[in-house]
């Protein structure tokens, strides 16, 4: 089994493909909580950021 998966691609390639898949998953979840931040169910829910000054 591991002749015809070195075959196909070398184990190298392989680590540095699943690292970047990785990456892309975590990335891609960072991006969701980031915009999901101002619809989260807490006290404050309608004030938006943080960081972003009351007027």
């Amino acid at each position: 089994m591991s002749d015809i998966t070195a075959r196909i691609a070398d184990p190298d390639d392989l680590r540095v493909l699943i690292m970047l898949a990785a990456l892309l998953i975590v990335g891609l979840l960072a991006a969701v909580a980031a915009g999901s931040q101002p619809f989260m169910h807490r006290q404050d829910a309608g004030s938006g950021f943080r960081w972003v000054k009351r007027q």
